[in-house]
């Protein structure tokens, strides 16, 4: 199904589907075109009075309202996390609008927000580092000088524990870090016997 943004005539926002049924529960300041509209995902960002929010495409709210939320990874349909800024500092939440890391200046959607690995990259004050995603740090300090430009690529490689990162300007650098791997149970058939 196809579904686009109308603006009303009081300069609000609303989702409509090729039917012509309004899909938002509101008129909104403004709508995302990433996600639902863009046949990404069945979530989309409205923001109202300054602040933001996903929904899903049958009228769920799905996060709180925050400052802003980054379009990468949920709303991409790209994984099951989002990142928000509430007071200035940045979270990574996942589809049931658990916060599921610590409150950071900035948190990199490269890794697990895009849906590429169970590791990210954020910053608290001048250092930043790699992280799982259950919030545990797995790298020594990166100053942010060297990434302050910002990143324009991240690869992270898990088995033998390296990030590369791509700046804006400078040349690539290479971060080790050092894996985690979840408990595996291996499930043993013994119904099946050996043929000796």
């Amino acid at each position: 199904m196809r579904y686009e943004i109308i603006r009303g005539e009081d300069d609000k926002y609303a989702i409509f589907d090729e039917n012509r049924r309004m899909i938002t529960l509101d008129w909104y300041d403004s709508v995302s075109s990433d996600g639902l509209i863009r046949g990404q995902s069945i979530y989309y960002i409205a923001r109202k009075d300054g602040k933001e929010a996903i929904f899903d495409v049958y009228g769920h709210q799905i996060s709180e309202w925050f400052d802003r939320i980054n379009p990468n990874g949920l709303i991409s349909g790209k994984s099951d996390y989002y990142i928000a800024k509430k007071n200035g500092k940045q979270a990574i939440f996942d589809i049931s609008g658990k916060r599921i890391t610590k409150w950071f200046n900035r948190v990199f959607s490269y890794g697990l927000v895009r849906g590429e690995s169970d590791y990210f990259i954020a910053c608290k004050g001048s250092k930043c580092a790699v992280y799982y995603k259950d919030g545990k740090r797995v790298s020594d300090d990166i100053p942010s000088k060297h990434i302050k430009g910002g990143i324009y690529r991240a690869t992270f490689n898990e088995n033998i524990g390296i990030v590369e990162i791509k700046m804006f300007g400078c040349k690539p650098i290479t971060i080790e870090f050092s894996p985690i791997y979840p408990f595996k149970e291996e499930i043993i058939d013994y119904t099946k016997l050996l043929n000796i």
